[in-house]
C-alpha cells in the first residue's frame, strides 16, 4: 500500500511539475519577459513565476463570473432583479480583480525597478499605451504639454484596466473607450479633431507621394 502511495505521489509530483511548466512557458508570459531582458535566472524564475500566477487567477477569477453571471441572468423571470444580481456578481469579480491587481504589482516591485514594472505593464497590453500616444502626437503635433500630460494620463488609466482584461480585443476596447474620453477632453480644451483628422490624412498623401 505503501509502495503504490509513493507511486501515485511522484506522478503527481511530476505531473504538477509539468503544468507549472507549461505554465510559465505560455505565450503571453514569455511576450512580457521577453521585454525584460532579466540575466539572473533566479530572478527570472521568480518574475516568471509571479506572471504566470498572476495571469492564472485572472482567468479564475473570470471564468467564476462567467459562470455565476449566466446563472443570475436566468434565475428569476423578472429583468430588473436578474440585472440586479447580475450587477451584484459583476461588482464582487472586480473587487477580486483590483486586489489581485495591487498583490501583482506589490510582488514585482519587491523585484524589478519602475521602469522594469513599466514594462511588464505595457507587455501585458500589447503596447498599446505607446501606439495610441503616437498617434495622438501625429494627429495633433502642435498639443501643449499640458494636454499632451492629460492624455497619458487617460492611457495610463486604460492600460491599469486593460491588463486585467480576458483577451486582446478586450484590451484594446479599454484603450478605444479612453481614447474616446481623451478625444472628448481635447474637443472642450479646443482641439478640432476632425480637422486634425482631414490633415492627418492630406499629410500621409503627401508623404507617399514624395515616396
Amino acid at each position: 500500500m505503501f509502495f503504490w502511495f509513493i507511486i501515485l505521489l511522484t506522478s503527481a509530483q511530476k505531473s504538477t511539475a509539468q503544468d507549472m511548466g507549461k505554465q510559465n512557458t505560455s505565450p503571453r508570459v514569455q511576450q512580457v519577459l521577453s521585454v525584460l531582458d532579466i540575466a539572473d535566472t533566479d530572478e527570472h524564475s521568480k518574475v516568471r513565476n509571479i506572471i504566470s500566477s498572476y495571469l492564472d487567477s485572472l482567468e479564475n477569477v473570470i471564468s467564476v463570473r462567467k459562470a455565476k453571471m449566466k446563472v443570475t441572468s436566468q434565475s428569476s423571470s423578472n429583468k430588473e432583479l436578474n440585472d440586479a444580481r447580475s450587477q451584484a456578481v459583476w461588482d464582487a469579480a472586480a473587487g477580486k480583480l483590483n486586489k489581485l491587481h495591487a498583490t501583482f504589482l506589490g510582488k514585482l516591485s519587491s523585484l524589478l525597478t519602475t521602469d522594469q514594472i513599466e514594462k511588464v505593464k505595457d507587455g501585458m497590453t500589447e503596447g498599446l499605451l505607446q501606439a495610441e500616444y503616437r498617434r495622438f502626437l501625429e494627429l495633433l503635433p502642435n498639443i501643449n504639454e499640458q494636454h499632451k500630460t492629460q492624455v497619458m494620463t487617460y492611457l495610463v488609466e486604460a492600460r491599469e484596466n486593460a491588463m486585467d482584461a480576458e483577451t486582446k480585443d478586450m484590451r484594446q476596447q479599454w484603450f478605444i473607450k479612453y481614447r474616446g474620453r481623451a478625444n472628448n477632453y481635447l474637443a472642450a480644451a479646443g482641439y478640432d479633431l476632425r480637422k486634425a483628422t482631414q490633415e492627418l490624412e492630406e499629410r500621409k498623401t503627401s508623404n507617399k507621394k514624395v515616396q
